[in-house]
């Protein structure tokens, strides 16, 4: 009995240990790419988060005329939706070519899926902050100031990384197997930005859109743009989100000893 205990308490030692191991080196890797993205930039990844500011600006002064609604609300709008979208759109970008871009390391080293799954989000994380830091002091200065409320943001933000995380198994393998896949997805996201509520407000149109509530993109979005704009996400926007998060992580644990017996041949 006792021996029991004690090889339950070694093998989970051992898997804690093997988990942190993994992120730890996830996050070296997310910062290298950081580092020699921005090499010898003078701002280095704040470039990502000046030309945000920029684009939230642009679009203000053009359509909050065309949909008749104030400047600053307008403007806090898009800047939230964008923030969203920068976000979601990168982890499916990065998703795709997660395998890919791994492809010597997989040839050549018993590299685990999980440490690219949690390069991906751990690399992304690191630019969603300089973006909302970005976002928080474009709306402080805007005279929206940040609330309590504002701290929602955190379980939709981790709501969405859980979701990038799973989609590297299922759409890495997919996108390394036919290299056509990354192309068709990034057509297929463009689309969907003018699908998605981001810099168009549904409520300012003679009509609501049907496809709005059948849109998972959206859903996402609000977890972040509520709470920055002081309210509370809805109930249908968990539930969505919390689907998405569970239909993905049973995809991604379904097709994982799959892809890890047959990746290296479709690289």
């Amino acid at each position: 009995m006792s021996n029991s205990a004690t090889t339950m308490d070694t093998t989970g030692s051992q898997g804690s240990s093997t988990l942190f191991s993994q992120w730890r080196v996830s996050y070296l890797m997310a910062s290298q790419d950081i580092e020699l993205r921005y090499r010898r930039s003078l701002l280095g990844p704040l470039w990502v988060s000046a030309a945000l500011v920029v684009t939230v600006l642009a679009l203000s002064y053009v359509f909050s005329g065309v949909f008749g609604v104030a400047h600053g609300r307008y403007m806090s709008y898009v800047a939230t939706g964008l923030l969203s979208w920068q976000l979601i759109s990168a982890l499916v970008g990065d998703a795709c070519t997660s395998i890919i871009d791994h492809t010597f390391l997989l040839q050549n080293a018993p590299l685990s899926l999980h440490v690219i799954a949690g390069r991906v989000v751990l690399r992304n994380a690191i630019v969603f902050g300089h973006n909302f830091a970005a976002i928080v002091i474009l709306l402080a200065l805007s005279g929206s100031l940040p609330t309590a409320l504002t701290l929602m943001i955190l379980p939709g933000v981790a709501a969405i990384f859980a979701a990038g995380y799973a989609l590297v198994f299922p759409l890495g393998a997919l996108c390394a197997r036919f290299r056509d896949v990354p192309l068709v997805v990034q057509n297929v996201m463009q689309v969907i930005f003018f699908l998605t509520p981001i810099f168009w407000m549904p409520n300012a149109s003679s009509h609501r859109p049907s496809f709005i509530a059948a849109n998972p993109f959206f859903h996402l979005t609000q977890l972040i743009r509520e709470p920055m704009l002081g309210t509370v996400p809805g109930p249908d926007h968990w539930a969505i989100a919390g689907m998405c998060c569970v239909v993905l992580g049973l995809l991604a644990w379904r097709v994982k000893p799959y892809i890890a017996t047959r990746v290296t041949l479709w690289l």
